[in-house]
Order: structure tokens, then C-alpha cells, then sequence
């Protein structure tokens, strides 16, 4: 029998691969016999003895015992774990750096079976299940990982080698494990995994491939996956760089190489841009960087790469560009993309090779009405059927543009012939005027074209759009739907205008803006009703600015609501002043702009106004245009119920002219309707006109409203409106507007039944009166120097 410390050892050469060892004499335990040849295999198994013969064995036990301490040692402090079991896997022998690894010592696991010891919770069952299987046939392991646990419950994992070890007959006796702590590698495994994993991720939500190049061969390496992240064909990505090439668009393929073989010869990056065919037969956008990496030599013989998809990127870029130079309710060019337009053109001109430009700057008439009235998305509709309207009537070489609101550019290319221009103008102010159907309304509108040359009246883009911007003002002063062109007048009157609005906004500090009063008076008796707050502005020179002209002005410059807010609070003022003064209290009718109407917190403020003033609030009468009144009608009611909560008196006022739903002005609470002036001015001779004063008459007493007849001017007129049953007039007949002193001499004077109380400038004045001769062409809008308080108007 051999002894366990000669089994041990041998088996212990075998497992490292040590064929050194020719024979190895060792003492049997018969006094007498030694083993005198031992050859251990590098399965595991052992060849047996060549039999047993006394000898003298006491020259050999050096030797022996010299190859056995070296042996021992090898076991002992190899790094790797050694565990030896018997046939039926229990401990028999374990090294130290087992002891380090697993904190078990040999004692402590000496017929313990390992995996019942080692194994835990992340232990691979299936992996168990095979290395049993494998070890019960008696086959060797090799290379299996496996993770066990320590002494303290550490998790490490392991590579286990596993050789049985057979006797003679080739019956396994024991095994031999060389367990390697492969941990560190594991976890470094993993993160490698883990980090190409992510990698991979990120390149598919980036939509980005990777790719190497032999630029000996010019064989391309491909990511994983690419054709899928690039959503291209696999022949797109093919294996070679000319193939590669061959798969974009042909505009594209001289841009790829260039810059492929620049970089391959001088061994810089590159990065270009450029189309191929999706799978699905679109144009998709790549961006392809590239960067030579260095061979043994420092020449370049590779090259790394990324391509990405920017067709999306691509597809923004084009969107923003678009928006840049576009607008987007028309789709017409804007602004930027005219001026340059105009500075490209003005380059060539410089060069002597620029064509003659005509830019046309069309300002739609009275837009705003319509926007005020029947709501933005309607305005907006009309501007987009206007602007197709436009684009159109013009050549493709044209470009029409939409700088904002209402306002248009034409310009026209290459035109030397002014006739040419002036036909252009007439066709576009003829396809505007054209009846426009939107959301079941017929509307029409016209436009004020002004129209400026290149390069005759400027050679700077805000010049040239200057001039013709004060073309269009001057069309609009000539009676709108007409064209002017620019002149060295006009620009002197868009001068007068700039300078006119600037004068505007220093008015209210300067305290050149007035109220005057034009008394209301009951029709049938002629009694004072109350006063109508009109605004008036004399500047600082002593110049009277007619409200037709500075009130536009203060609603396109923003100035309408202060000044708003200033009337409103002077005409509450002047209103206590006279109660104070006189004992009166009549109603006092203030106007409403847009402006006012829409800024929040309205009611709030005349609420306050009514109490700081002390003012009875069914005295102040506010009024409000058709047009605004009529504006996203829902909400204007809304407006009017939270005033006419407040007590106050409402009027809507140039009645007629707008767009009125009388269902909706039923719904509207109102006290008064006014009838405009211009029903009334022709009511002598013009039969509509007396059918419409009549008719708004009748539906005003219908809807238990009172009217108001505004611009009274003749006898005639006031006789007819009082016979149709007219409730109240006012009007150049009866009193022109006056200045707080002069309404408080009014007011003085007896409350008697004067159908007209004695006013200066009346066009019946008997003939030697001074006034009959010089203000005869005088109106309301237009204040006369002159007075004669003796004139009456005959009875």
C-alpha cells in the first residue's frame, strides 16, 4: 500500500505537469521494500510501481526527501488554490493561499465536500449541475467559472481546473482542483461588457456608427449594428471604401473621397456631410468624421471614423432657416429675407451689374376693423387669402413679402419701364379689392401702395423702404386704394409726420392736450342734456393738430392709453368741478378706445375714477365704437355687464358703420345707440341715408335704447331726425366743441327750452355779421377763430 503523503505528492507533480521525476525511492512500510519508480501523468493518474525489491535504501532518502521538501514548497506557495479530495469529492488537502482566499483552514474542511462549503446565493445551479455531471464520469474540467463565497460571506468567483486522479486499474482514487481567483478580472470583464453595452446604447440613441480602415487595403470595419442605428441598407456600409462610396448620392461621392484621401496622405481628421439612400428609398443626411491613427513607423495606416445620422438635425436646420426667412402665417418672405434680397441686388448695382428694382410697400385700408370687429383668426385668414392673392399677381422672379400686421413689400425685378411699374400697382390694388369670402362673411378691403425706384430714390436698404413706406401714407392721405410714388415731397411730409408723433409724445407733459365740450340736447324741447368730452391737442407754437390726424398716430405709436387714461380722469375732474361750481348734474359722455378696452383691469379703474371724483356713476357715459363693441362679442359683453354693474350709462357710438349682428346688439347692454354723422350729413338728400336714420331709430326705440344723432349741421336734418322721433342731437348746429370756460357760461345760463343756445360761426348768420363771411367752410373738426356770441339761428 502506498502511503497517503506519497499519493499526495505524486498527484500533486501530476496536476502542475512535473515529468521530471524518474523515480522517487520512499520507505515502504514493510521494513525492507521500497517503491523504486513512481511516474506521475499530467491527467492526473500515476504509472504505478515497477515492482518492489529490497535494497539499501539508506544512500537514496536524501535525495528523495531533497525532491519532496521542493515539491511541497511549489503547493504551498503558488498563488493559485489547491484542493485535494478523495473519489467522493471530500477534502483531504488544502494549500494556504486557499486558506488566504476562502478563510477556511485545513482543519476546519478536512471531509468537507467544497461546493457545499463555497457555494452561495449568485452560485450558477446549471454551472454546478455540469461539473458534477463531469466529475462523476471522471472527466477532467477545465476553465470553468464559478462564484463562491468566503468564510465572512464575501462574494469572489473562481476558474476552476479539475484532473481525476486513477489508480493502476484507472478507478479515480482522488481529484485535484487548481482554483484561480479570477475576480478582478471578472469584475473588469464585466465592465467591459457593461461599457460596450452602453456605448452601443448611445450610438443608437445618437444614431451613430463607428468604423476602421486599413488605408493599405482600404477594407472597412463596421460597429455593430450599424446599418440597423443608421436605418441605411447593409450594402451602404460595405466592406470596402470604394464600395462605400459607391452607395451615396452622386453629388456627394467627390466630397468623401477628397477628403478620404487628403486625410489618408497627409494624416489629418476630416468631416464631411453627405446623402444616402435609406431603406426606405428617402434621402438620409450622415455626418462622417475621421481621424489616421499611426503605424510602428509614425505613418498613418489606419484610419477610426463615426458617422451619424443628421437627417433630423438636418431637417431643424432647414425648418429654423425657413422661419428665418420666412412668415409663417403668409409663408411669404419676411423682412430679413428682404433686406437681402435688396443688399444682394445693391452689390450688383455697385459693380455696375444690377438690375433697376421697384419696391412696392402696400398698407392694407381700415384693417384694423376688421380685426377689432370680427376677431384676429378672421384677420388672420384675410391676410393669409391676401398674400396668395399677391404672390400670384406677380412674376416668379418676384418676391412678395409680409413684414408684419397689415403691411406688404412687393418687389419687382428688372423693370426699366415705369409703365410697367404703374400696371403691376393697379393689377395687385385690384386682385385686394376683390370680395373675400371668409367663414360665411363677404368682407372687402383695399390697399395704399407706395412705391419707391432703385436706384433712383435710394441706395440703402432702410432708405429705400423708407421712401416708400412715406408713399404709402401719402396714398392713404389721397383718399386710400391708390398708389403714389415717392418724391422729394412726400418725404418731406413723412418727415412732418415722424416729427409730429415725437411733438405727441412730449404733448401730455407739456400740457398741450385739451378737452372741449359739444353740448347734447334733448330733440323736442331743446333742453341741455349733457356734454360729449372731446380731445383736443394745440401744440406748443399755437398750432390746432385736427383729432383725425394725432389720434391715429397715438394708436399706432402705443400712446392711446395713457392719453386715455388722462381723459378719463380730466372729464371726472371737470364733471365735479361744474357740479361743484353749479349745482348741475348732467351726464357727461367720455369715448373708449380699442386700446383702453382690452388693457385688463378696466373696470377697476373707472370704479376707482367714480369715487375719487365723487361722481354719481349713471352721469358718465361711456362710449364705445361699433367696431370695438363688436370685437370677440362674447367677451365685450362680459366687459359691458361688469361696467353697467357699476351704474354706469354705455353708448355704442357711430352706429352704422361697422359690422353689427343685431343679435348680438340686442345682447349688448346699452343705453344709447349714436347715429353716425355720415347717415345724417346727406339726410337732405340722399333717400338711403334717410331710410337708415329712420330704420336705426326704430330699432333703437325697439330695444328700449334712446338716440343719439351725431355732425347735426342744418335745420332740415334737425327738423327730420325730431320728427322721426330722434331722442337727443348734437352737432355744429346746435354747439360747436367748446372749452370748459365756455361749457360753464352754458351752464349758467337759464334751463329753458332753447332748442339751440346762441354759438358763434353758424353758416345761417345773417349776412352783416363778420362770422357769415369767414367761417362759412369751417366744420366741426376744425375750431373757428372767430365769435359772435349775437348770432341765433332763425326760429
Amino acid at each position: 500500500m502506498y502511503s497517503t503523503c506519497i499519493r499526495r505528492t505524486v498527484t500533486a507533480c501530476g496536476s502542475f505537469g512535473i515529468e521530471g521525476l524518474q523515480a522517487i525511492l520512499v520507505r515502504h512500510l514493510q521494513a525492507g521494500l521500497a517503491l523504486r519508480q513512481a511516474w506521475p501523468r499530467r491527467c492526473g493518474a500515476y504509472r504505478g510501481n515497477r515492482g518492489m525489491s529490497k535494497q539499501d535504501t539508506g544512500a537514496d532518502m536524501p535525495g528523495v526527501l531533497e525532491q519532496l521538501q521542493k515539491y511541497r514548497l511549489v503547493v504551498e506557495h503558488t498563488r493559485n488554490m489547491v484542493v485535494i479530495t478523495d473519489a467522493a469529492r471530500r477534502i483531504e488537502y488544502v494549500n494556504p493561499a486557499y486558506t488566504a482566499v476562502t478563510g477556511w483552514t485545513l482543519e476546519e474542511v478536512r471531509g468537507c465536500k467544497p461546493g457545499r462549503l463555497l457555494q452561495g446565493p449568485r452560485t450558477n445551479p446549471d454551472t454546478v449541475r455540469h461539473l458534477s455531471a463531469a466529475l462523476d464520469k471522471g472527466c477532467a474540467v477545465t476553465g470553468v467559472e464559478l462564484v463562491n463565497y468566503n468564510k465572512q460571506g464575501d462574494e469572489y468567483w473562481v476558474c476552476l481546473n479539475i484532473q481525476p486522479v486513477l489508480d493502476a486499474q484507472g478507478t479515480v482514487t482522488h481529484f485535484v482542483a487548481i482554483e484561480s481567483d479570477v475576480t478582478e478580472q471578472r469584475r473588469a470583464r464585466e465592465e467591459l461588457v457593461a461599457s460596450e453595452r452602453r456605448l452601443a446604447e448611445a450610438q443608437y440613441l445618437a444614431r451613430m456608427a463607428s468604423f476602421e480602415c486599413d488605408l493599405s487595403t482600404h477594407r472597412m470595419v463596421w460597429s455593430r449594428d450599424s446599418a440597423r442605428v443608421l436605418a441605411l441598407a447593409p450594402a451602404a456600409l460595405a466592406g470596402h471604401f470604394m464600395e462605400h462610396v459607391a452607395c451615396l448620392h452622386p453629388d456627394d461621392r467627390d466630397l468623401l473621397m477628397d477628403a478620404y484621401w487628403a486625410a489618408a496622405s497627409e494624416g489629418h481628421s476630416y468631416e464631411v456631410e453627405y446623402r444616402v439612400p435609406g431603406e426606405d428609398g428617402a434621402l438620409r443626411w450622415l455626418r462622417e468624421r475621421g481621424h489616421c491613427l499611426p503605424g510602428d513607423e509614425q505613418l498613418p495606416n489606419r484610419l477610426s471614423g463615426l458617422i451619424q445620422d443628421i437627417t433630423l438635425t438636418k431637417a431643424a436646420q432647414d425648418r429654423i432657416e425657413y422661419l428665418a426667412l420666412h412668415d409663417t402665417l403668409t409663408g411669404l418672405a419676411n423682412r430679413e429675407q428682404l433686406k437681402q434680397l435688396l443688399r444682394q441686388h445693391m452689390l450688383k448695382g455697385a459693380h455696375g451689374q444690377g438690375e433697376q428694382l421697384a419696391l412696392l410697400f402696400m398698407d392694407l385700408d381700415r384693417f384694423k376693423n376688421i380685426n377689432d370687429s370680427l376677431g384676429h383668426h378672421v384677420g388672420d385668414e384675410v391676410l393669409q387669402i391676401l398674400g396668395a392673392r399677391l404672390r400670384e399677381a406677380v412674376r416668379a422672379s418676384d418676391v412678395v413679402c409680409r413684414l408684419g400686421g397689415d403691411e406688404f413689400v412687393i418687389v419687382l425685378v428688372g423693370v426699366e419701364d415705369p409703365q410697367v411699374v404703374s400696371r403691376v400697382a393697379s393689377k395687385l390694388l385690384g386682385r385686394v379689392a376683390q370680395p373675400l369670402a371668409v367663414q360665411g362673411r363677404e368682407l372687402h378691403v383695399t390697399g395704399s401702395l407706395g412705391v419707391s425706384l432703385f436706384p433712383q430714390d435710394g441706395n440703402a436698404v432702410e432708405e429705400l423702404m423708407r421712401h416708400a413706406d412715406a408713399a404709402m401714407y401719402q396714398a392713404k392721405a389721397r383718399g386710400r386704394n391708390t398708389v403714389a410714388y415717392f418724391s422729394p415731397e412726400i418725404n418731406a411730409l413723412s418727415g412732418e409726420r415722424f416729427e409730429l408723433e415725437s411733438q405727441l409724445r412730449l404733448a401730455l407733459h407739456r400740457h398741450e392736450l385739451q378737452l372741449h365740450y359739444q353740448p347734447q340736447f334733448q330733440a323736442d324741447d331743446g333742453v341741455l342734456m349733457g356734454f360729449e368730452a372731446l380731445l383736443r391737442w394745440r401744440t406748443s407754437t399755437g398750432r390746432w393738430v385736427p383729432p383725425d390726424t394725432f389720434i391715429p398716430l397715438a394708436e399706432e405709436s402705443g400712446l392711446i392709453d395713457d392719453i386715455g387714461a388722462w381723459v378719463l380722469d380730466q372729464a371726472c375732474a371737470q364733471w365735479r368741478a361744474w357740479r361743484d361750481a353749479f349745482g348741475v348734474s348732467m351726464r357727461l359722455a367720455v369715448n373708449l378706445s380699442a386700446h383702453q378696452l382690452r388693457r385688463p383691469g378696466l373696470v377697476e379703474r373707472i370704479a376707482a375714477l367714480i369715487e375719487r371724483h365723487g361722481l354719481p356713476p349713471r352721469t358718465l357715459e361711456l362710449e364705445l365704437t361699433e367696431t370695438v363693441a363688436m370685437h370677440d362679442p362674447a367677451a365685450s359683453i362680459e366687459l359691458m355687464r361688469q361696467l353697467r354693474d357699476l351704474g354706469v350709462c354705455l353708448a355704442v357710438d357711430d352706429f352704422g358703420t361697422g359690422y353689427s349682428s343685431l343679435a348680438y346688439l340686442k345682447a349688448l347692454p346699452l343705453d344709447r345707440l349714436k347715429l353716425d354723422r355720415s347717415f345724417v350729413k346727406d339726410i337732405e338728400t340722399d333717400p338711403d341715408d334717410r331710410a337708415i336714420c329712420s330704420a336705426t331709430i326704430v330699432l333703437a326705440r325697439t330695444l328700449g335704447l334712446e338716440v343719439v344723432a351725431e355732425g347735426v349741421e342744418t335745420l332740415a336734418q334737425r327738423d327730420y331726425l325730431r320728427n322721426q322721433g330722434c331722442d337727443l342731437m348734437q352737432g355744429f348746429l346746435l354747439g360747436r366743441p367748446m372749452s370748459a370756460d365756455d361749457a360753464g357760461a352754458l351752464l349758467r345760463g337759464p334751463a329753458s327750452s332753447v332748442l339751440s343756445p346762441p354759438l358763434p360761426c353758424q353758416p345761417h348768420c345773417a349776412a352783416e355779421h363778420e362770422c357769415a363771411k369767414t367761417c362759412l367752410s369751417h366744420s366741426e373738426s376744425s375750431p373757428c377763430p372767430t365769435e359772435c356770441l349775437s348770432c341765433r339761428p332763425p326760429t
